[in-house]
């Protein structure tokens, strides 16, 4: 018994509880994605290539590309 959202809904019909996913967010979000796993990929290159012959100065470039897959 829905007595209660009929305040809300006075119609039969309540398009306001219908869930709808929008295609542009999907899209968005979706792109986002792959930018943050390739920015996760490029920080773990730079870290691998920083261990192996002691290059420091890759570990800065690294972090960051780790703050922007975040």
């Amino acid at each position: 018994n829905c007595s209660y959202f009929k305040h809300f809904t006075p119609g039969e019909t309540s398009e306001i509880f219908e869930v709808t996913t929008q295609k542009e967010y999907s899209i968005s979000a979706a792109a986002i994605a792959i930018f943050s796993v390739g920015f996760a990929i490029v920080g773990t290159v730079c870290v691998l290539l920083s261990f192996g012959k002691k290059r420091d100065y890759l570990l800065k470039p690294a972090s960051m590309f780790y703050t922007f897959a975040g």
